[in-house]
């Protein structure tokens, strides 16, 4: 299905038909299958298989996929606490095409009552960082703004040209900004979007992270920059909160000369993120209006929902 622009379109209804051809061509059961999320990624969960599938936008995420499969296999080698991928079909290397869509398959992670604490976070990415990488991985380089462009060329037809021209100014600005940056640790393994929403606690007990879809080689400080700007940024984790990130890792970006650089990029990948969704819900229009308002005004903290 595909809309009057000739973009395909990628909602809850066209990604269940897509689910329903994945589940029938590998013998899953697509049974009370439900969406957990829709962004980058359709993710669905099939309760009776404990499966989760994850249905990417496009055939532009296909190197993408086959990296987060690659990472999952690397992680679970060291023994690391991250989600797993799930070998359906022969897929635990490389993705499925269905309908032009990457598919993966991840083993559901069985969860306990509990909500991960930013000192679990820190700890998880102090330990990511000090892992060594092997070669066969092919991490590649970390690239911020990698699917900034393409969201602003391919923004739906309700958002304002004004918006856009907005946004492709900043853009511009914050990628001169970036590359005068200078980082204070050396180059590693980068999970690319380390944030609360992305851990959960296993039934083992372990606090486990997941989606891999932005992980690369690159700086570290763009992993301490999120939770930095929920705190500074946005307001969404408190004084307590964030101190016991910053013990937890041993050191404090927000304190970092170029962390107001990392800060906006982040909110501008937020915006163009969010961007992609503004015809599926009246609230993420309105959500989207309010952060282009913010990025207009400068105002800080942003009041800013997440979603």
């Amino acid at each position: 299905m595909a809309q009057e622009d000739g973009r395909a379109e990628f909602s809850p209804a066209s990604t269940q038909k897509t689910l329903l051809a994945i589940c029938a061509q590998v013998g899953l059961d697509s049974a009370d299958a439900s969406l957990m999320r829709l962004g980058e990624n359709a993710v669905y969960l099939l309760p009776r298989e404990s499966i989760v599938v994850r249905i990417a936008r496009s055939m532009h995420s296909i190197d993408d996929v086959c990296k987060e499969m690659r990472v999952a296999r690397w992680l679970e080698m060291e023994e690391y606490p991250a989600v797993r991928a799930a070998d359906v079909a022969g897929t635990a290397d490389s993705p499925l095409v269905v309908d032009e869509h990457p598919v993966s398959f991840w083993k559901q992670i069985k969860t306990t009552p509990g909500v991960p604490t930013s000192a679990d976070l820190g700890q998880l990415l102090r330990r990511l960082h000090d892992l060594k990488i092997p070669d066969w991985l092919r991490l590649p380089p970390f690239d911020p703004f990698a699917k900034v462009e393409r969201r602003l060329l391919s923004a739906p037809q309700i958002v304002d040209d004004g918006e856009i021209r907005f946004l492709s100014s900043l853009y511009e600005r914050l990628r001169a900004d970036f590359v005068a940056l200078e980082f204070r640790f050396p180059f590693g393994p980068v999970h690319g979007d380390a944030h609360h929403g992305n851990l959960l606690y296993a039934e083992t007990g372990e606090v486990v992270i997941l989606d891999f879809e932005a992980f690369c080689f690159g700086p570290r400080e763009w992993d301490l920059s999120l939770s930095a700007s929920y705190r500074y940024g946005f307001d969404w984790i408190d004084d307590a909160e964030y101190a016991g990130f910053v013990a937890a890792y041993g050191f404090d970006v927000s304190r970092w000369a170029g962390f107001p650089v990392l800060r906006q990029i982040r909110e501008l990948g937020m915006t163009t993120w969010l961007m992609q969704l503004v015809e599926t819900d009246r609230r993420i229009e309105e959500e989207f209006s309010q952060r282009i308002s913010d990025l207009t005004t400068g105002d800080i903290p942003r009041r800013w929902r997440p979603f």
